[in-house]
């Protein structure tokens, strides 16, 4: 390509051009979300680089606490065979939802919205017995679902692109992950949140995080209910940070929340990096419940 200004320097050789790799039209609209570390020239000139938003720096005995605590309260559980119900109708909800048969996991073409139905199962069970039982299920399956996305060195189990969950045998694999997460893997990949290694840009935490937000939505909860302060942290930090598909009201809200839980983010540095962030969209990509 031709620009203007300085005379064109020496085109490398055919050998060392770019390697082009085709892409799912669905992700072709918002490849500027995985380019945002880049330069483009216009002109002929650089664009600066979009600067990032500071991570926050969530204390670790925090996140081991929260960790530590859920373990506990996870061993020392009653089995209930109502929210081994409940678990069952999860699984399936959210299969059906990525038009899978529960049963098999092949394609269905005829698919229904099962939600209202697992959210009336799940105010039952709560109003019988209690919330802390039917959150605690929660955590339950935010780390089955932690578990069957990422392997222990942090890799997603399955390469994670569009078409490992299409086809009639998508695998055991991506079978257990669209169980216990629906469209998270999906939405991460949407957005620029996978990297070149497929190891996802969210720290692991952040992920069960968003887990456990999930379950409190179709549990007819807020998305935030019965978090431990560095659960808070992580969700106002995904809101704030990488929930980039949101308006940049809201991100600003969320991170002037997360400064003051941690006092210590530097809050400056972070809305002017967003001020300096072009606003996606249009929004279609919605958590459920919102």
């Amino acid at each position: 390509m031709r620009t203007s200004g300085p005379p064109p320097t020496p085109r490398p050789s055919p050998d060392r051009g770019l390697r082009r790799r085709t892409r799912p039209p669905a992700l072709c609209l918002l490849l500027l979300a995985t380019l945002g570390s880049c330069t483009r020239q216009e002109g002929g000139k650089a664009t600066p680089r979009t600067p990032e938003i500071p991570a926050a720096a969530i204390p670790p005995n925090l996140i081991e606490q929260t960790l530590r605590d859920s373990r506990a309260r996870q061993s020392a559980a009653i089995r209930s065979d109502d929210l081994d119900l409940l678990e069952r109708h999860f699984r399936r909800m959210n299969l059906v939802a990525m038009g899978r048969n529960p049963d098999g996991g092949r394609p269905i073409y005829t698919t229904k919205d099962e939600s209202p139905e697992f959210r009336q199962l799940s105010r039952l069970l709560r109003d019988q017995l209690g919330d802390e039982a039917v959150d605690l299920r929660g955590e339950v399956l935010a780390d089955r679902g932690l578990a069957a996305l990422l392997d222990d060195q942090g890799r997603f189990r399955v390469p994670l692109a569009p078409d490992t969950f299409q086809g009639d045998e998508p695998g055991e694999a991506a079978l257990e992950i669209l169980g216990w997460t629906r469209d998270l893997p999906l939405i991460l990949l949407h957005h620029g949140l996978v990297d070149p290694g497929n190891r996802s840009k969210l720290p692991p935490f952040t992920i069960r995080t968003l887990l456990r937000a999930r379950w409190n939505l179709e549990t007819g909860q807020p998305p935030d209910h019965a978090f431990s302060e560095a659960e808070r942290m992580a969700w106002l930090e995904f809101l704030g940070r990488w929930k980039a598909w949101s308006p940049h009201l809201e991100r600003r809200s969320a991170l002037e929340s997360l400064a003051k839980l941690l006092p210590s983010y530097p809050l400056g540095d972070a809305l002017e990096a967003l001020a300096r962030t072009p606003q996606t969209g249009p929004f279609v990509i919605r958590e459920e419940g919102e």
